[in-house]
Parts: C-alpha cells; sequence; structure tokens
C-alpha cells in the first residue's frame, strides 16, 4: 500500500510538474528563447533631441534663399561693371578718334601744299653758225605761296623741255632749289638743241635775221619732285608739272617776253 501511494504520488509530482511547463501563458510580453548560436545583445544610443533633423529647420531655408540671392545680384553687379567699363571704353575710342580726326582736319587745312607759281622772265638764244644745235638760256621766275611750308625742289635730268609748236628744240636739266616760307627766287637752267637735227626754219630765221625782228612762238615744259616741309618735318612729296606757253620779240639779241600764260599742277 504504502509503495503504491510512493508511485502514485510521484507519478502525480510528474503530471503536476509537466502541467506546469505545458501551461501556456496569456502575457503578450512574453520573452521568446534566442536562437541557438545567436545571443540576444541590447544596445542603447543616446542621441541629443536638438541634433535629430528630421526636417530642415526654417533656419535653413533662409540661409539658402539669402545666398542664391546674394549669387544673383553679384552677378548682376558685375555683368553690370562689365558693360559700364565697355560703354566708357567705346565713349573713350570715339572722344580719341574725334581728336585725331579734327587734329588731321586741322593740320590738312593748315598744311595743304599749294603749287609753285612761274614766270619766264629772259630768253637768250646762242649758236656759233647757222646749222650747230643752239643753247637756249631760260630764267624763269619761281614764287612759294605756301605761308607756312617750304618748297624743296628736285634736281632732274632732261626735265626741262622747249617746243616749238610740234617740234622739240631741245632738253635741260632742272637745277635743285630751296625755297622758304613765301620766299620768291630766280631760276637759270640751259636747254640744250638736238645735235645733228636741224633747227625749224622759222626759228632759225628768228635766230640770224638781226635786222628784222620776227616773233616766235614758244611752249616750255618743266618736271620735277617737289617736297613740301615744314622745319625738319617733311609733310608733302609731290610731282611738279609746269607748262609754259610764251611768245617772244625775237630769238636774236635783245629778246622780251611778250606775252606768257603758266599753269602748274602737281600729282
Amino acid at each position: 500500500m504504502e509503495d503504491e501511494r510512493v508511485v502514485a504520488s510521484s507519478a502525480g509530482n510528474r503530471l503536476s510538474s509537466t502541467s506546469h511547463v505545458a501551461t501556456p501563458t496569456n502575457n503578450s510580453n512574453m520573452n521568446l528563447p534566442p536562437p541557438p548560436g545567436h545571443p540576444l545583445a541590447t544596445y542603447v544610443v543616446q542621441v541629443p533631441k536638438d541634433q535629430i533633423y528630421r526636417v530642415p529647420p526654417p533656419e535653413n531655408d533662409d540661409i539658402v534663399k539669402r545666398h542664391r540671392e546674394a549669387a544673383k545680384a553679384k552677378g548682376k553687379k558685375s555683368k553690370g561693371n562689365f558693360s559700364t567699363f565697355l560703354l566708357w571704353f567705346v565713349v573713350v575710342l570715339l572722344l580719341i578718334g574725334v581728336i585725331i580726326g579734327g587734329t588731321l582736319t586741322a593740320i590738312y587745312f593748315m598744311y595743304t601744299p599749294i603749287a609753285p607759281k612761274f614766270s619766264v622772265t629772259k630768253l637768250n638764244v646762242k649758236q656759233q653758225k647757222q646749222g650747230n644745235a643752239p643753247t637756249y638760256h631760260v630764267t624763269l621766275k619761281a614764287k612759294n605761296p605756301n605761308e607756312k611750308m617750304g618748297i624743296q625742289y628736285k634736281s632732274d635730268e632732261d626735265g626741262a623741255n622747249l617746243i616749238f609748236w610740234t617740234k622739240n628744240l631741245g632738253y635741260g636739266n632742272f637745277p635743285g632749289l630751296k625755297q622758304e616760307v613765301s620766299d620768291s627766287s630766280n631760276i637759270n637752267f640751259k636747254i640744250h638743241g638736238l645735235k645733228g637735227k636741224t633747227v625749224p626754219p622759222n626759228v632759225q630765221k628768228s635766230i640770224s635775221d638781226k635786222k628784222t625782228k620776227r616773233q616766235i612762238s614758244l611752249k616750255l615744259k618743266i618736271e620735277s619732285p617737289l617736297v613740301f616741309n615744314v622745319w625738319i618735318l617733311k609733310l608733302w612729296k609731290k610731282d611738279l608739272n609746269v607748262k609754259c606757253e610764251f611768245r617772244v620779240s625775237t630769238m636774236a639779241q635783245g629778246t622780251k617776253i611778250l606775252s606768257q600764260k603758266c599753269k602748274t599742277t602737281m600729282s
């Protein structure tokens, strides 16, 4: 009997223990056992509340807007400064152009070269004997009409030519000469008759006939390079062309200039 009670008691204890283990709990917060080989660990991270930024604060938005507006204003200011600089640069160039143009215009009107004026004052003809080529001694009066510029005549070989109608009587070298402002000078040069060519009959009669004066119409052509200068400055270079048509009383002794017309051009 005692053995049966002991066995019954042990069985009851086992049942009680077994029923206690298998009895489910209604507690929702029951801790489940961790998986085998993966022990659970708990970590605590503390972050200050004022450093949690889920949404940017309004102050940041204002700062970004201010930076953007400042960048735009700086860009507009730099563009405005460049436009102002460009405008002033163009204005300065225009002023310089106006000054240079005005100066050149003033120089042009103040120092515009005027062609010198010429007139035939003397003509003497020398011939050793009839049939030989005569020599014509010519004297010109040259006047510089420029009031602010001097003139330098360059010597030109065979720059003077004497013509009777359409026939050349001879050639001569035009001498060099310097003239000051508003100066007048006499220019003497010789024209040598053409050797081996017969002197035109009318010219020969006017030279040989000493009793009867025979009037002759002649043409004198002159070419010479010119330089117009102010002090030591050479401002203009021109080519001088002179054409004088004149009439003499005779080509013998006592020649007088009866009439003349001289035209001067420059190129």
